[in-house]
């Protein structure tokens, strides 16, 4: 299983180029087709920019602009982390005010998945600390962006109750936004070993 990007050799690239990067939790191939169909549900009612199938993901943790040089040390050491077992629905779509992003994610009630989650993020910070990166103080709330650029009326309620959809993770990976003619596009630089491969 792997995650549908191409590659990115990041040792091709010189060391103190920066790139926009994060880490980012990829969902399988079903997954992303219940997501392109909440997508066009959610375009109808907010317009905006629908993400790219291919890059539906929930986001573990956001480095911001990184010097190549320090994804290539990153790249490295996360190779050797692992992927926890957690279980996730996706059950809710909801909305982020002041970024204008429309996502799906897990309600409130799925306190073990959201525990596990906590837990997954601070660690993977913990250990992005170490290597220099500073974690933002933003509060982690975990989800996956559907449209971008929306039309958000203010002051309403916005959390609506979906089918429900299991979360199943195709791969954990580290991701480069590289910029281009048409855009920017998202590359994997590594991958977190799978727990159905992990020793």
């Amino acid at each position: 299983m792997t995650i549908p990007l191409p590659i990115l050799d990041l040792k091709l690239l010189g060391a103190e180029h920066t790139l926009r990067a994060f880490i980012g939790w990829w969902p399988d191939v079903l997954t992303r087709a219940w997501l392109a169909e909440q997508a066009l549900h959610a375009q109808a009612m907010y317009g905006g920019r629908m993400m790219q199938p291919d890059h539906f993901h929930l986001t573990l943790a956001f480095l911001d602009g990184s010097r190549v040089s320090d994804l290539q040390t990153l790249a490295t050491q996360m190779a050797e982390w692992t992927v926890p077992q957690i279980k996730l629905d996706l059950t809710i779509r909801d909305v982020f005010e002041k970024p204008k992003v429309v996502w799906a994610g897990p309600d409130e009630s799925q306190v073990q998945a959201l525990q596990a989650l906590q837990q997954w993020h601070e660690d993977i910070w913990a250990k992005l600390s170490a290597l220099g990166w500073a974690q933002p103080p933003r509060r982690f709330r975990p989800h996956v962006s559907l449209l971008r650029h929306a039309r958000i009326p203010v002051d309403q309620p916005h959390c609506h109750a979906l089918s429900t959809q299991a979360f199943v993770g195709e791969g954990v990976g580290l991701i480069v936004s590289v910029p281009g003619e048409q855009g920017s596009q998202y590359h994997l630089a590594a991958q977190m070993k799978s727990e159905r491969t992990a020793s």
